[in-house]
């Protein structure tokens, strides 16, 4: 009967064929179930569950998805894409005990709406369709209490994304650097959200709304880390996975990958086609703000930095800089920023006309001279074309005028300090002042008003011409006063400048005394966690806080009195934790002291018997080991080299069991005949008599390649099976799309090794023949000479040399073909992305992809027999006792417990070992049942004839 894990806790649940509905013994939670017919189909279900449970929500919804191509109307894989796409996880409620669900995926998209959720309903019965809605409905009120909660948030400007903790629960590094952005951001005046901060006061239960918000409104995410695994875990790759989906509808978003002590091609292949920053070059920080700047500022005008100046002795100096830094921003398009550097140049020099030039440029919106007599010229060419053709309509001709003959940059108070203080810049300033004269010039020829006349002598006109007469009376007055700059004039810009200054000393002081009140507050909150914090890691971040304020008050004392006090409470804690310890040794010494009081006589008369009874156990065992060790002598002078080798292990170090044991491995490695081979989804065994067992994906296990019973090693592809004759020419079944089974005129063959869609043969002369797929030139073997061993896997191939080196060709990504300073290698097993090299001293060696650790096999030792698989790694004793690294999602490390192995087999999420007797066991994913081995016998052990 099939058995499906429960959604909520875990719990094993087992299915009827016609059970949809039930409650979990273990938690008690009532749940839909699926209908399965078979344990294929359960292990399916419980592959996605298991997913789904621990955050990996787009590997669960590929898993829910398959099953929903093979069966459309599964209301349960349904339901279960519904629950991915919305990140739904079941956590228990402490209070009622009552398994309720959560949002890790929160959308604006409503889950009732959602197309798998409806197809579910239609595709199901009353009582589950009721149980159905009844979870939609809880789903979506939690919905709707994310959205409540996150529409009160401010908008944010930038995500920052990064991975806080290490599996060890410490602080990463990237969180550091992270910390380090944020507050460069916020000194920007920018909105961030860095998740250390920003939700240090919330529950983790509450994160979701405020991630919600951030993700939607934020123009910018900047995901960091110095590790590959950093980017790939689970709640990082679920927040810029979902800053990516939001980037597709929103084109204005960006993501920004940064990355350190790491090469930018093992980011995630969705992150590496993005324009990326390396962290560890000189000026990344400058280059990233900048690259933020040019996002948040692109479309919009923000609100202008204030920046503090430092006024100094040398006032002109610092004003020529600001000055600079005005038509600086000029040059941009910055009117704001560029119109508070010129203000700040004229507090330093009120007589700076250049500076009263640039504000003119910021009010008419130009970037320099030429842009605004550019404007003006269009703008009389403009009016002179109007008049000329107009209709003899006397109101227009007014309204033209009004509009044409009254410019406002004539009124500006720079132009009329810039007649006053031009002696700092006398060249810009003339032609300034000439080409402001020759625009009067233009005005007075009356072309505009000579129009206007034109169309009679009536009151209109009169009026108009009165109009006329008074505007350029104006005009000339205006004029007047300021090339003759009067005694009266220069007073009252005098006093107008003092008041300006007044009102901006006014201004300041109130920016500076709020500036004051918040750095004031913020120092007393410091110190008063100062005063209370007792940790030393928050003492030392108190005194980094109090590092940043510089030398306000007594802020310099204070970050050396926290960092004393954390020095002193660490040392204490120490000192406190090392007295306990002599504590327990004291108390463990006289404990151990009355106890040997109390066995001492005893033991004297035990020593006397032991010493009779340990004699004669050592003449047994040594009459043992003789007759052992001539047990094996035989065998491996029959053939049997396995057995023989298992038996020299067994013995140990007597006399020299170890060096024939591992005489009979090499002699086995040397064949490079498999009895077991597994690639993708199956598993293939070659039997004592020459035909093949399989397990997993029936469609591609091809059983009777043999074409007799002189099968001696065998090779199992993706999608085709290649075996090796006893006459050393080579056979192949299954899928040949690419040529792989184009094996019918090899000969000469001693050893045969498949890769995904393509076939690898070594010949008895020591080259290597090849065919099939070659997209990464994994084909390219036909210059190899002097090969001892082949291994193929995945789009790579691997051979070993007389002289203990190893050549690679295909698929380097991961770096798992870097094998050419290998030496002294005696075996070597090739994975799908990294590679393990057996050396002749029974250590082991491993390059490519390390992400679950497949590749930590240096602790290893007394290896006589290595295998690789997708994401980790085998290695076998000379006991016969088996080692595992890497991932065990599945469990395929699960393989303490084997004995008596002589063979080993690493698989795509499993593991194989082939016992002494010729029985297989396995262990790891499931899928399509290819771990079910469990009744196969009489398998060929390695070496045997």
């Amino acid at each position: 009967m099939p058995v499906i894990k429960c959604k909520m806790c875990g719990g094993d649940i087992e299915l009827s064929a016609d059970k949809t509905f039930g409650t979990c013994e273990y938690c008690g939670s009532t749940m839909t179930l699926p209908k399965v017919s078979d344990d294929q189909r359960a292990a399916a279900f419980n592959r996605g569950n298991h997913f789904r449970r621990i955050g990996e929500f787009d590997k669960a919804l590929a898993v829910y998805e398959h099953i929903v191509q093979e069966d459309d109307t599964d209301a349960e894989a349904h339901w279960c894409c519904a629950l991915c796409r919305f990140g739904i996880e079941y956590v228990e409620d402490p209070a009622t005990y009552e398994w309720l669900p959560t949002c890790h995926r929160a959308s604006f998209d409503n889950f009732q709406e959602d197309v798998d959720y409806l197809a579910a309903l239609e595709h199901s019965d009353g009582i589950t369709r009721r149980q159905y809605q009844k979870e939609a409905a809880k789903i979506a009120e939690v919905q709707r209490g994310i959205l409540a909660t996150s529409q009160n948030e401010e908008p944010f400007d930038v995500f920052i994304c990064y991975k806080e903790s290490d599996d060890n629960g410490n602080r990463t590094r990237d969180s550091i650097l992270a910390q380090d952005i944020y507050y460069r951001l916020t000194e920007q005046g920018r909105r961030v959200f860095f998740a250390r901060i920003t939700l240090e006061d919330k529950a983790g239960t509450e994160y979701e709304p405020y991630i919600f918000a951030a993700l939607n409104s934020a123009k910018v995410m900047i995901a960091l880390g110095t590790k590959p695994e950093y980017f790939n875990a689970v709640w990082v790759k679920n927040e810029w996975s979902r800053f990516l989906s939001l980037m597709k509808k929103d084109r204005s978003k960006l993501l920004l990958p940064c990355y350190r002590d790491m090469d930018p091609y093992d980011l995630p292949d969705q992150l590496g086609v993005l324009q990326s920053y390396d962290m560890s070059k000189i000026g990344f920080l400058q280059d990233l703000l900048h690259g933020v700047s040019k996002v948040l500022d692109g479309d919009k005008k923000p609100e202008p930095v204030k920046e503090t100046v430092v006024v100094q002795q040398a006032g002109s100096s610092n004003a020529a800089a600001l000055v600079d830094r005005g038509y600086m921003a000029l040059e941009d398009g910055s009117w704001e920023t560029a119109d508070r550097f010129f203000e700040d140049a004229l507090n330093l020099d009120a007589k700076n006309a250049i500076a009263y030039l640039g504000k003119a440029l910021v009010q008419e919106q130009c970037r320099n001279q030429d842009e605004l007599i550019r404007k003006r010229a269009e703008l009389h060419q403009s009016a002179q074309a109007e008049t000329l053709t107009m209709e003899p309509d006397t109101a227009h001709i007014e309204e033209t005028i009004q509009k044409y003959c009254i410019p406002g940059y004539l009124e500006l108070d720079e132009i009329q300090y810039l007649y006053q203080f031009d002696l700092s810049y006398p060249s810009e300033v003339a032609a300034w002042k000439q080409q402001y004269q020759e625009e009067e010039n233009w005005w007075n020829d009356n072309k505009i008003l000579s129009r206007a006349e034109q169309f009679g002598n009536g009151p209109e006109i009169e009026t108009l011409r009165k109009k006329k007469q008074a505007l350029f009376a104006a005009l000339k007055e205006k004029i007047r006063q300021a090339e003759t700059a009067d005694t009266e004039a220069r007073e009252q810009l005098s006093a107008a400048y003092s008041a300006h200054i007044d009102k901006c000393d006014s201004e300041a002081e109130h920016i500076y005394q709020s500036a004051c009140t918040r750095r004031e507050e913020y120092y007393q909150e410091l110190k008063k966690k100062a005063d209370t914090e007792d940790d030393p890691y928050r003492l030392r971040n108190l005194a980094s806080d109090f590092d940043r304020m510089g030398n306000y008050r007594d802020s310099q004392e204070m970050a050396e009195n926290c960092r004393r006090k954390a020095k002193e409470v660490a040392e204490e804690r120490d000192r406190q934790q090392e007295l306990q310890k002599e504590q327990r040794k004291l108390q463990e010494k006289r404990e151990r002291e009355r106890r040997k009081k109390k066995v001492i006589f005893a033991l004297v008369i035990v020593v006397v018997l032991l010493a009779l009874i340990f004699a004669g156990v050592q003449l047994m065992r040594y009459n043992e080991k003789v007759k052992q060790y001539q047990t094996a002598q035989s065998l491996s002078e029959n053939g049997q080299l396995a057995e023989a080798a298992v038996l020299f292990g067994q013995l140990g170090d007597y006399k020299d069991s170890e060096q024939r044991c591992r005489d009979c491995w090499n002699e086995i490695n040397t064949l490079g005949h498999n009895s077991l081979s597994a690639q993708s989804d199956i598993v293939i065994g070659l039997k004592e008599n020459g035909t093949i067992v399989g397990a997993g994906n029936e469609k591609y296990i091809q059983y009777d390649i043999s074409g007799g019973t002189d099968m001696i090693s065998v090779g199992a592809g993706a999608y085709h099976v290649a075996g090796l004759k006893s006459n050393h020419t080579v056979v192949a079944l299954g899928r040949n799309a690419y040529g792989q089974c184009d094996v019918g005129d090899w000969t000469d063959i001693a050893a045969v090794s498949t890769g995904y869609s393509f076939t690898v043969g070594l010949k008895t002369d020591g080259t290597v023949v090849a065919t099939g797929a070659n997209n990464h030139g994994q084909c390219d073997v036909n210059d190899w000479t002097d090969i001892v061993a082949i291994s193929a896997k995945n789009g790579q191939v691997f051979g070993l040399k007389e002289n203990g080196t190893v050549v690679a060709t295909g698929n380097n990504k991961s770096g798992q073909c870097d094998v050419g300073d290998w030496t002294d290698i005696a075996a070597l097993s090739a994975g799908s992305y990294h590679t393990v090299a057996l050396k002749s001293d029974g250590t082991v060696i491993a390059v490519g992809s390390n992400t679950f650790g497949q590749c930590d096999v240096a602790s290893w030792s007394d290896i006589v027999a290595i295998s690789a698989g997708l994401d980790h790694t085998l290695g076998l004793k000379t006991d016969g006792t088996v080692v595992a690294v890497g991932s065990s999602v599945a469990g395929q490390c699960n393989v303490n417990d084997w004995t008596d192995i002589v063979a080993i087999c690493a698989g795509n999420g499993s593991s194989y070992g082939l016992k002494l007797d010729g029985t297989v066991v396995a262990v790891g994913d499931n899928t399509y049942g290819k771990c079910d081995v469990g009744d196969w016998t009489d398998i060929k052990l390695p070496g045997a004839n």
